[in-house]
């Protein structure tokens, strides 16, 4: 063993960072470069190093704790934690036997908190540096159960030993924490009201409040031990905020506020705590913003049916900030179930995040697709597909498509970013008005295009489209392309072929039956359920119907030329993204060129 004061050295480090190594193989919340970050924060790493590849930065963390494993280790564990329960529990046992014996050398600190160096920062992010799943009351406690020190143990016992992990006291004084107990005991809050405050305290935190606090005194409490970001305002002030902003009694709230500003005022800190509450006031849930997975499907373009699947999930209802999940290769015969893992981690996701979803729309199941694989018939994927309780995706989820062409192309072409927005504001702004395609009319297609942006004098513009399916080198496919490229994110078409008299009735009839336009992807899911439920319902369009319903305002970064973030770091060139300099709304792993990650077809590019 080494000096107990300093690292690890010769075959026992090997070992060690082999360990941590083989660990964080499977911590799949590195995948995505902000929760790399927060890693690399707490254990002190240089920002090139979290910038940098994925197993590159897993072998950096091993050698980096190696050299003050009695320090480094219990950090470790505890941001694993905030991440993945489990995983931090296989670390901590994976480990603790290298600390066997080894004196306490550590600072002595509370936990520490992954949040942003300022409020608006931490508020305005898209992509929340976030736990996939969330664990077990007291997941941001100690790494595990911790025995007796080395100088408490009985002498020669020949037991192991396991460090304990000291913590400082709460940042309040005695007095001043019982001042909170009586700002809280404010009128009973009920389990909806709770469900709301914790989701909001967790969002702009970065991470889920602990445990399972029924009164705002519990928030409190359950977030004291937290030590404080950058800003100095501890996580516990943080839910003292909320409490003051979402209470109906405005005497209490008045309090509450009061209180908080005296404690940073006597900490020196006061500007910071105003800058969250401005930034928290700008902070408004946005009806139209739902509980949503996408997943987005690129095929290899090498000929073969291989294509890479990546997804991002949303949890929380009325914010964008989508996490991203792990990219994999798959055939597409095998697309079902990579979907099917997806879903089954964002139902996880959906039920962690508590609001009530009596007035939400159902989540929304979201396919970025390239102009040849927008026909798939994805609606159909099934749920269980290999039991006896198989159910299509589409009655259940709001399922529709989105076009991965148009989402690579907007942060290079202002002329396709700037229509897509202003179609899209006309369709909430005036509703749906239905244009069509089909093959059978005989009108020329660049008559038809002109007819795309150019309106009668009064009339309101076209913001919808029905058309012929569009299969491989149809006129129907050129004029989705020719549709997107005018900002059209509405569409809707019969996946069968041609588009019928009667097709195209019921799809105006579901149009005009929609008080808004936000009501659309609902009313489609109704539809497919109904169709689901007859007997007869093969027939019906709600079996077949495919519907693009592309949302200009809830974008991820599906740009190519990143490096897919599967496999171990021995495998070379197969690293994580680096997802440090995205832009705000956006997230995700990138695909990186070669042969199974190419971009879409040029070949199939929409004209400007």
């Amino acid at each position: 063993m080494a000096e107990a004061r300093g690292g690890l050295e010769g075959t026992e480090r090997e070992e060690f960072v082999s360990a941590i190594v083989d660990e964080l193989v499977h911590c799949r919340f590195l995948d995505e470069g902000n929760s790399r970050r927060t890693v690399g924060e707490h254990l002190g790493l240089s920002p090139e190093l979290w910038e940098g590849t994925l197993p590159a930065f897993r072998v950096e963390v091993a050698r980096h704790i190696s050299l003050h494993p009695t320090d480094r280790v219990s950090t470790l564990c505890t941001v694993v934690g905030w991440y993945d329960e489990r995983r931090r529990e296989s670390l901590w046992l994976r480990l603790r036997p290298f600390l066997a014996g080894r004196s306490e050398d550590r600072t002595n600190h509370r936990r520490p908190l992954p949040v942003p160096s300022s409020a608006s920062e931490g508020l305005d992010d898209g992509t929340r540096p976030g736990p996939a799943l969330r664990g077990p009351a007291g997941h941001a406690d100690r790494p595990g159960p911790q025995g007796p020190t080395e100088q408490t143990a009985p002498p020669h016992s020949g037991r192991v030993t396991e460090p304990a992990i000291p913590q400082l006291p709460s940042p309040f004084t005695a007095d001043e924490h019982r001042r909170v107990q009586r700002l809280l005991m404010i009128e009973r809050t009920g389990p909806k009201d709770m469900h709301q405050l914790r989701d909001s305290i967790g969002f702009e935190l970065g991470f889920p409040v602990p445990g399972e606090p029924s009164t705002p005194l519990d928030l409190f409490d359950a977030l004291v031990d937290f030590n404080a970001p950058p800003d100095r305002i501890p996580p516990s002030v943080v839910a003292l905020e909320w409490v003051a902003a979402q209470t109906a009694d405005k005497s209490a709230a008045h309090r509450c506020q009061e209180w908080a500003e005296r404690w940073a005022r006597d900490h020196d800190c006061l500007p910071e705590l105003l800058r969250r509450r401005q930034a928290r006031e700008r902070w408004q849930a946005d009806p139209r913003v739902p509980r949503a997975l996408l997943i987005m499907v690129e095929p290899a373009g090498d000929g073969s049916d291989d294509v890479t699947v990546r997804y991002w999930i949303n949890d929380l209802a009325g914010h964008w900030a989508p996490r991203a999940g792990e990219a994999t290769e798959t055939r597409m015969d095998g697309l079902g179930a990579a979907v099917e893992r997806a879903l089954a981690e964002g139902e996880r996701l959906w039920a962690a995040s508590r609001s009530d979803p009596a007035d939400q729309l159902p989540p929304f199941v979201e396919f970025i697709l390239p102009y040849l694989l927008l026909n798939h018939d994805v609606a159909r994927l099934e749920i269980g597909a290999d039991g006896p309780a198989a159910a299509a995706i589409g009655p259940r989820y709001c399922v529709h498509l989105r076009s991965l062409d148009r989402l690579r192309r907007i942060p290079h072409d202002p002329f396709i970013a700037n229509r897509w927005r202003q179609r899209w504001q006309e369709l909430h702004q005036h509703g749906t008005r239905l244009h069509h395609w089909t093959h059978g009319d005989g009108v020329p297609m660049d008559l038809w295009s002109r007819s795309l942006t150019h309106r009668q004098h009064g009339s309101a513009p076209y913001t919808a489209l029905a058309l012929d399916a569009p299969k491989r080198a149809s006129t129907a496919l050129t004029a989705l392309k020719r549709a997107i490229a005018e900002g059209f994110g509405l569409a809707l078409w019969d996946r069968r072929g041609k588009l019928e008299p009667r097709s195209r009735e019921t799809i105006a009839e579901l149009l005009d039956g929609t008080r808004t336009a936000h009501g659309v992807p609902r009313r489609v899911q109704e539809m497919r359920a109904r169709a689901e439920a007859d007997a007869d319902g093969r027939v019906f369009l709600g079996r077949h119907v495919a519907f693009l319903w592309d949302d200009p305002e809830r974008i991820v970064d599906c740009q190519p030329g990143r490096s897919v973030p599967v496999g171990p770091p021995e495998q070379a060139g197969r690293s994580g993204p680096d997802s440090s300099d995205r832009t705000d709304a956006v997230a995700g792993p990138y695909p990186a060129p070669g042969p199974h990650t190419s971009s879409s077809s040029t070949a199939e590019e929409a004209p400007r």
